[in-house]
């Protein structure tokens, strides 16, 4: 098994709704479109070497603190060293031979043991001082990725991000060079802003409004999209 980590930014998306132009973000780990660069790379490098390389799903986060190619914070994502946590994990699998193996315990960064700033920027208390690990239950991503409504005790103040959340990221220390890092051209006019606040299945999509969300990786998170944008731009 090959694990790799690729550096990548925060997606910017703008959507102009009510006279106003509202844009937000989609961290780092939910862009899959470099996966194809990575795995080029990777048979780049192993080119010559006889074997073949395809891709996987595998448990990536805890592959890659166990090979040593990441940490874990103590919000229970992975940095990597010089990177941070602005990456998006993945690997494939190969049969070329591995003389040895490079397999450890589960490390924190060390910075991390005398650091509160993700604990203290959490806003629904998911980050515990007696763990490093994250519990789930009280995550805002695992709500705004998958369930069709939000619990009643999730304030709406606290949404930051169309998917996922950044509260905790934004704040740490190992991302300082990185929180300012967005990129993304992708901007949604009024009315089309308008058809996805409707959740309006793709396939009753305008074609560009589909193009400008496959542009954006948006089209896997589209069942969950309208009620997240729906959220942020009421609170505006």
């Amino acid at each position: 098994v090959i694990v790799a980590a690729a550096r990548q930014p925060k997606v910017r998306v703008r959507f102009n709704h009510s006279g106003r132009t509202h844009a937000y973000a989609i961290p780092p780990t939910y862009d899959r479109s470099i996966d194809d660069e990575v795995l080029a790379a990777i048979r780049s490098s192993l080119d010559g070497h006889r074997c073949e390389t395809r891709g996987a799903r595998l448990p990536w986060k805890s592959l890659a603190v166990r090979s040593g190619l990441a940490s874990y914070g103590r919000n229970n994502i992975t940095f990597v060293e010089g990177w941070g946590s602005y990456v998006r994990l993945t690997g494939f699998y190969s049969d070329l031979p591995c003389p040895e193996e490079a397999w450890q315990e589960p490390l924190a960064m060390k910075a991390c043991e005398h650091c509160r700033a993700c604990l203290d920027a959490c806003p629904s208390g998911a980050i515990g001082e007696e763990r490093f690990l994250l519990k789930a239950q009280r995550c805002i991503t695992l709500y705004n990725e998958e369930t069709p409504d939000f619990p009643g005790w999730v304030d709406p103040s606290w949404h930051n991000s169309l998917i996922g959340c950044m509260a905790c990221q934004d704040v740490c220390p190992a991302n300082c060079a990185n929180v300012d890092w967005l990129e993304g051209d992708v901007e949604f006019s009024e009315d089309e802003t308008g058809l996805l606040l409707e959740g309006r299945p793709p396939d009753k999509l305008p074609a560009e409004v589909v193009r400008k969300l496959e542009a954006a990786d948006l089209l896997v998170a589209y069942e969950v999209l309208p009620r997240n944008l729906r959220v942020l731009l009421e609170a505006a």
